[in-house]
């Protein structure tokens, strides 16, 4: 099934609706900023070298890594946007040998309920095929029932290894059921990337208030959704 999620988007209960490709710099950027959240929200950034905000985890490999000339983190995370993320933290793959797959996992024993939001940000690739610095992106989300959909983006990138923020986007997904994992990946195309601002909440408030000013306000481009 395609379709294309346009501005002033909205959706029947118990279906997800998702984001794709969102330029990010900042969490400004973020389809959420803006949502009421009256129940919880974590924006984990990685900044303090560790995936340790409540009620995530991931075992499908992946590190934080610091500051480096070919770190990839939000542009804002070290204090200005200025077309570098070289001075901030990821969640990287590693390379060689690195997963091509992050999975994130939401525990509603521990938030009190399953998130209502989940969203994250792709940085950066490296190594690909079959062109360096460039591949696409598939992002899925699963429920208590099951898979939610899929999406995939188009080819993604900048050609470079380097840490600029221009090609970085937020891929994201709201259910007001409640999403319990996601994944993202760059499967068939490169074990050496990065993700940051893995970013999760749950609001009660009525739909369209679910959405933020920034997804209600932008024309959101390329989207490509499976139904599992």
């Amino acid at each position: 099934m395609a379709s294309l999620l346009t501005a002033g988007a909205s959706f029947s209960t118990g279906a997800a609706t998702f984001v794709d490709a969102q330029p990010y710099l900042s969490f400004a950027d973020s389809a959420f900023a803006g949502v009421a959240f009256d129940d919880y929200f974590h924006l984990e950034d990685f900044e303090d070298g560790l995936l340790n905000t409540p009620g995530v985890s991931s075992a499908s490999g992946g590190f934080v890594i610091g500051p480096s000339a070919q770190t990839d983190s939000v542009d804002g995370d070290d204090g200005a946007i200025d077309g570098s993320g070289a001075g901030g933290h990821s969640f990287f793959s590693g390379f060689p040998g690195g997963t091509d797959t992050f999975t994130f996992d939401f525990d509603a024993g521990v938030l009190g309920r399953l998130p209502t939001h989940v969203g994250i940000v792709w940085t950066d690739v490296g190594e690909a095929t079959p062109t360096p610095g460039f591949g696409s992106v598939t992002f899925t989300a699963f429920g208590a029932g099951g898979a939610l959909g899929t999406v995939v983006s188009g080819t993604l990138g900048d050609g470079s290894t380097f840490g600029a923020t221009a090609e970085d986007y937020f891929f994201g997904v709201i259910d007001p059921l409640g999403i319990s994992r996601i994944t993202i990946s760059m499967a068939g195309f490169s074990s050496d990337w990065e993700v940051d601002h893995l970013q999760y909440g749950a609001t009660t408030v009525p739909l369209p208030a679910m959405f933020g000013p920034c997804l209600a306000g932008c024309a959101l481009l390329g989207l490509r959704r499976r139904r599992a």
